[in-house]
């Protein structure tokens, strides 16, 4: 089943000029796929390095320019892949020596599953070389097959929402997203006893393998551990104290093991919004896995899955725009929350609750969207047939619908 990405038009689009293509995003979320397919629409299916092969960095090491003996003849400009490369010893070195040479006649896809700022950290060598996007799990339109609106999203985030309130359910395809997660082998493959064997052996290697060889984290028992802990933690603030204690280590490693499973894209940190918010919480983070799967109780997948849905939009609106959108949730001292914020810009955009059952939102919500600027409110439900504008600003709308198209 040929599933196409949001990520191939924004990342491939003509506008992006010479500049690198740095694809990054969770191991096994579709970044070769969607790299492969990108070369074979261009002509340039031979084109594609996997730096884990010997033999590649082998003539890498002879020659920075080593591909250039496998270009199809009359393909220039050249569509070209070089997969986990920051694996290798000189990386950079390696791509500012083919980019600087050949780079008017080839388009560069540079891919790579662990974060680790790898791309900032390129520093002088490649600034002004390259663009970055991100590659999450399926979001629910990409598994709709419908024609989707592609585009970025109104100023006003009440026409977002009235556009997307009306369309046409997808509860189908929402059901298997939530029990199988939104990675694209268990996704496609619907089968319980598959989702089990691979869930087991992801984190394994995500952490045994690309921890160990990119950063000085020796004990990933613990870190393990720790990973195991959050799905039963999810939609609630953790405190970093607590979380060491459970795995017996001090709160600062505790700390550090977390910001490894972000950077490795295993799981993401949602801090609370504390401009405008009297008397708001300043420092607990909330934490989402990117396998939702692995969250047992149904409200908390739920909740899971939404955050991850909001988050890779927010990634994707910023990747084709240029604008900044980030993700936040809401909550003060009196413990009254809203699971989420949508900011662009710096400036609150759209707040989003989750639920599973639809009712009339609670009282504070209203309170919290007018005290970071009178911003729309959108409560999501679980619960399918559901599209209610309760007032101006205020929403209530089915998941399967809202999420359905682009």
């Amino acid at each position: 089943m040929t599933i196409e990405r949001h990520l191939g038009r924004v990342a491939f689009d003509p506008e992006w000029g010479r500049q690198m293509r740095f694809v990054a995003g969770p191991r096994q979320a579709g970044k070769t796929t969607l790299a492969r397919r990108q070369l074979e629409s261009a002509g340039c299916s031979g084109l594609y390095y996997l730096w884990d092969d010997r033999a590649v960095r082998l003539r890498a090491r002879a020659d920075a320019r080593f591909f250039l003996a496998d270009v199809p003849p009359g393909r220039v400009p050249a569509w070209i892949c070089f997969d986990e490369i920051h694996k290798f010893a000189g990386w950079r070195n390696t791509l500012k020596a083919a980019f600087d040479g050949v780079g008017e006649d080839f388009r560069f896809i540079v891919t790579g599953s662990a974060k680790m700022d790898w791309m900032r950290r390129a520093g002088d060598s490649l600034a002004g070389r390259y663009f970055t996007f991100h590659l999450m799990p399926f979001f629910l339109s990409e598994l709709t097959a419908r024609p989707p609106d592609f585009g970025p999203p109104p100023r006003d985030a009440e026409a977002w929402l009235r556009t997307h309130a009306s369309g046409a359910p997808a509860a189908d395809e929402l059901g298997g997203l939530l029990e199988f997660g939104g990675f694209p082998e268990p996704c496609l493959r619907q089968s319980a006893r598959f989702l089990r064997r691979w869930r087991a052996e992801y984190a394994d290697s995500v952490i045994r393998e690309d921890l160990a060889s990119l950063t000085r984290v020796t004990d990933r028992e613990r870190v393990r551990e720790l990973y195991d802990l959050l799905p039963g933690m999810v939609g609630s603030p953790i405190s970093e104290a607590s979380l060491g204690a459970h795995i017996q280590v001090s709160p600062p490693t505790a700390k550090n093991y977390l910001r490894r499973l972000g950077e490795f894209y295993l799981a993401f940190p949602l801090r609370p919004w504390s401009r405008n918010i009297k008397r708001s919480l300043l420092k607990a983070a909330k934490y989402y896995l990117y396998d939702w799967s692995a969250v047992e109780r149904e409200g908390a997948r739920f909740e899971n899955w939404v955050a991850c849905e909001l988050r890779g939009r927010t990634l994707l609106w910023s990747d084709q725009t240029g604008e900044e959108f980030g993700l936040y949730y809401v909550r003060n001292k009196q413990k009254q929350e809203t699971d989420f914020l949508v900011v662009r810009n710096r400036r609150p955009w759209l707040m989003v609750e989750a639920k599973l059952s639809d009712g009339p939102p609670e009282g504070h919500h209203d309170v919290l969207r007018r005290a970071v600027g009178d911003i729309p409110f959108c409560q999501v439900c679980r619960q399918p047939d559901v599209s209610i504008r309760v007032r101006p600003g205020v929403w209530r709308v089915s998941a399967d619908r809202l999420f359905a198209d682009w």
